[in-house]
């Protein structure tokens, strides 16, 4: 009886040794799971080490430190270089429209596939800043659905466009910009655009960037703009600069920036800008993201570009 009872105890004392390293990890985790969901405005979901269940998450993204205490952020996506914006997530899109194919001599399909790049932008919401409808708090104007497909052949005397600057038409209601005027009527309202800094030299324009929407109250404090473009064909485009002025492309010495202007006739061809002086708004983006951002958009989006231009220039 005795040496049965001493069975069983080394029995149980070896089962609880072989499960105790799996419940102490276990609990670990629960307790770091709780601290990456403490924070009172929200918490980030995606991946994280030793998170067993996540949201898939296809951003680049930089934060700030306060952006990252509010919002349980991961530390490495915080950049005290970040300057502008609280927070902000790069990723290659579909462009919808610009998704165009063509089709070679020898039958091969080409597509520009992910060929925009999108920047989502939490703003401050005591940051104000001018907007040609600052009544609107959502627009959406995302071109990834399935009505681009269906071609509008109305003629232009009939058009959207054309009745809107008449006065016969009135946009419904989420699909008007906040910070730039639809159709560009009465005037072209706010654009914005990513620059580049050079050190000792004036900025260039890197490309226009398009806003495509806006959320007001996107997160607890914060408003997202939307701004997309094809950076990939402009990070081309730039390479005249980067050798006019005798430095390598993406020159850790400069800074790669988002502006926000009031563009108009006197300015449209103005390049020697001053920055922060000719804009309303400037966002300053860290080296290390701003070169992540580059390096994508041009693997993803320039070579789609050119492919797609080189098919159509041989028909």
């Amino acid at each position: 009886m005795k040496k049965m009872t001493l069975l069983t105890f080394v029995f149980a004392w070896c089962t609880a040794m072989a499960f105790a390293p799996n419940t102490v990890q276990a609990q670990s985790l629960a307790e770091k799971e709780k601290q990456w969901q403490s924070c009172e405005a929200a918490h980030y979901t995606g991946p994280r080490e030793g998170r067993r269940n996540y949201t898939l998450d296809n951003y680049l993204w930089v934060v700030t430190a306060e952006f990252a205490k509010r919002y349980c952020m991961p530390e490495s996506m915080v950049s005290s270089e970040l300057k502008g914006a609280e927070a902000i997530a790069f990723r290659m899109v579909d462009g919808a429209d610009m998704d165009r194919c063509g089709v070679d001599d020898q039958g091969k399909h080409h597509c520009t596939r992910q060929s925009m790049g999108r920047f989502e932008i939490y703003l401050p919401q005591s940051l104000k800043l001018p907007a040609a409808n600052p009544e609107v708090r959502f627009y959406d104007s995302r071109r990834d659905t399935s009505h681009w497909l269906i071609e509008d052949h109305t003629p232009y005397q009939q058009s959207k466009s054309n009745l809107y600057a008449k006065g016969q038409y009135t946009p419904p209601p989420g699909t008007v910009p906040r910070f730039r005027n639809s159709f560009g009527h009465p005037d072209r309202g706010y654009t914005f655009g990513l620059w580049f800094m050079p050190k000792g030299s004036l900025p260039w324009p890197t490309g226009s960037l398009f806003e495509v929407g806006f959320r007001e109250s996107a997160a607890p404090g914060v408003d997202m703009v939307i701004l997309e473009n094809n950076l990939g064909m402009h990070f081309g485009f730039e390479l005249k600069h980067y050798k006019a002025n005798k430095i390598e492309p993406g020159d850790p010495a400069g800074r790669y920036v988002i502006v926000m202007h009031k563009r108009d006739i006197a300015t449209i061809n103005k390049d020697d800008k001053l920055i922060p002086d000719d804009f309303e708004h400037v966002i300053y983006l860290p080296h290390t993201f701003a070169t992540q951002v580059r390096n994508t958009a041009i693997k993803t989006g320039a070579s789609n570009f050119t492919d797609f231009i080189n098919t159509f220039q041989k028909r």
